[in-house]
């Protein structure tokens, strides 16, 4: 069995769970190769034709995929006919449907379907004030459950006890829930990080890190072009703390991520 990964992960959360996926798998003899779609590999055809199956992976944002994923389905669409498709799709806490809805997107390409699976990650909405951010040990009892949860859906997986969650009638009105209200505040947020310029030294790291190239340099100030795809990554990786997005204010304090090499 071989699968071929396409993963975003914004702030690193969904990159440790298929990294840790890789592993797992490789102990049950299964062969997973990950690539993020930000690379210049995830164009590659060949890969796609060769693998018996194809997971996309990535965190969902109000019950749905991030911008930068379906669009990037859409763009290899025309080789996903007749493919095999897995979605995995990591939260923080609950989503209804936030791996279906890619799912649903796959299946208007003609791929099949096999597993929808969700993980639990630590928040990374730092700047959200009635949402505490963890770091380091406080992370430590969900990270290892999480762990758990993906060498169990690792091993069905190579067992081809494959399922579906999320993708009933319950969990589509569960997500509806939250889609509904989100859809329509997307559309303001992908236009509107906030710059708070009393912090803000223009020094530029904003810029590079940006996946879909939304930030340039302005005159005194960073200015965007209104095709924010919400990864909070800029939020999260500021070294002066001077940028928020769903919030007003700055973080007072940053989500770091999951370090996979620390990981005990």
């Amino acid at each position: 069995m071989t699968i071929l990964a396409f993963y975003f992960s914004g702030t690193g959360n969904t990159k440790f769970v298929v990294e840790s996926m890789v592993e797992a798998f490789s102990k049950l003899d299964v062969q997973m190769e990950a690539i993020s779609i930000e690379s210049d590999q995830a164009m590659d055809v060949d890969k796609i034709n060769a693998a018996d199956y194809i997971l996309f992976a990535y965190p969902v944002y109000g019950a749905m995929a991030p911008m930068i994923m379906w669009r990037f389905v859409k763009e290899i669409s025309p080789h996903l006919e007749d493919k095999k498709a897995m979605v995995v799709a990591t939260q923080m806490m609950f989503s209804g449907d936030g791996g279906a809805y890619l799912a649903r997107i796959l299946r208007k390409c003609k791929a099949e379907i096999v597993s929808i699976e969700h993980f639990i990650m630590p928040n990374n909405l730092s700047d959200v004030r009635m949402l505490r951010t963890r770091n380091g040990d406080e992370n430590r009892k969900r990270i290892e459950k999480t762990l758990q949860s993906i060498e169990l859906y690792c091993l069905d997986t190579s067992k081809k006890r494959l399922f579906k969650r999320g993708d009933g009638v319950g969990s589509i009105l569960l997500g509806c829930t939250t889609r509904i209200p989100f859809s329509k505040m997307e559309k303001k947020l992908t236009k509107n990080v906030k710059f708070h310029k009393d912090r803000c030294t223009l020094c530029g790291d904003c810029i590079a890190l940006c996946p879909v190239q939304n930030l340039m340099m302005g005159e005194g100030q960073i200015d965007q072009k209104g095709d924010c795809t919400l990864c909070y990554r800029c939020v999260n990786r500021c070294p002066e703390k001077a940028i928020s997005l769903l919030a007003s204010k700055p973080p007072k304090s940053q989500y770091l991520g999951v370090n996979f090499k620390d990981r005990k």
